[in-house]
Protein backbone atom coordinates (compact mmCIF):
# COMPACT_ATOMS: atom_id res chain seq x y z
CA UNK A 1 0.00 0.00 0.00
CA UNK A 2 2.56 2.31 0.90
CA UNK A 3 4.59 1.69 -2.59
CA UNK A 4 1.62 2.12 -4.50
CA UNK A 5 0.88 5.84 -2.76
CA UNK A 6 4.53 6.60 -3.43
CA UNK A 7 4.25 5.49 -6.69
CA UNK A 8 0.68 7.44 -7.29
CA UNK A 9 2.27 10.60 -5.73
CA UNK A 10 5.38 10.42 -7.84
CA UNK A 11 3.93 10.31 -10.91
CA UNK A 12 1.63 13.01 -10.37
CA UNK A 13 4.72 15.31 -9.24
CA UNK A 14 6.30 14.03 -12.89
CA UNK A 15 3.77 15.79 -15.10
CA UNK A 16 3.30 19.09 -12.91
CA UNK A 17 1.46 21.15 -16.26
CA UNK A 18 -0.77 18.26 -17.83
CA UNK A 19 -3.81 19.15 -18.24
CA UNK A 20 -5.33 17.18 -14.70
CA UNK A 21 -3.17 18.79 -12.53
CA UNK A 22 -3.83 22.26 -13.96
CA UNK A 23 -7.09 21.10 -13.11
CA UNK A 24 -6.56 19.77 -9.59
CA UNK A 25 -4.38 23.12 -8.73
CA UNK A 26 -7.46 25.13 -9.94
CA UNK A 27 -10.22 23.51 -7.93
CA UNK A 28 -7.74 23.70 -4.91
CA UNK A 29 -6.53 27.53 -5.35
CA UNK A 30 -9.89 27.95 -6.50
CA UNK A 31 -12.76 30.38 -4.75
CA UNK A 32 -12.76 30.28 -1.19
CA UNK A 33 -8.96 29.29 -0.65
CA UNK A 34 -7.95 32.79 0.53
CA UNK A 35 -11.28 33.01 2.74
CA UNK A 36 -10.40 29.58 4.65
CA UNK A 37 -6.73 30.04 4.76
CA UNK A 38 -7.20 33.73 6.51
CA UNK A 39 -9.72 31.93 9.15
CA UNK A 40 -7.65 29.27 10.06
CA UNK A 41 -4.33 31.73 10.28
CA UNK A 42 -5.83 34.93 11.88
CA UNK A 43 -6.82 33.27 15.54
CA UNK A 44 -3.28 31.84 15.82
CA UNK A 45 -1.56 35.75 14.66
CA UNK A 46 -3.72 37.15 17.44
CA UNK A 47 -3.29 34.37 20.34
CA UNK A 48 0.52 34.57 19.52
CA UNK A 49 0.54 38.74 19.72
CA UNK A 50 -1.76 38.76 22.59
CA UNK A 51 0.53 36.20 24.27
CA UNK A 52 3.87 38.21 23.40
CA UNK A 53 2.41 41.24 24.79
CA UNK A 54 1.40 39.53 27.65
CA UNK A 55 4.96 38.28 28.33
CA UNK A 56 6.28 41.97 27.75
CA UNK A 57 4.49 43.49 30.34
CA UNK A 58 5.10 40.73 33.09
CA UNK A 59 8.31 41.13 33.51
CA UNK A 60 9.97 42.32 36.40
CA UNK A 61 12.10 44.91 36.31
CA UNK A 62 16.12 45.34 36.71
CA UNK A 63 17.72 46.82 39.48
CA UNK A 64 18.58 49.76 37.34
CA UNK A 65 15.19 50.35 36.20
CA UNK A 66 15.30 48.83 32.52
CA UNK A 67 13.16 45.50 32.15
CA UNK A 68 14.66 42.52 31.20
CA UNK A 69 15.00 41.27 27.79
Amino acid sequence: MLLAGLWVSAASLACPDCPTARVVKASVLGEGFWTYLVMAVVPFLLIGALSAWLYRIGLSPRADGRRVG
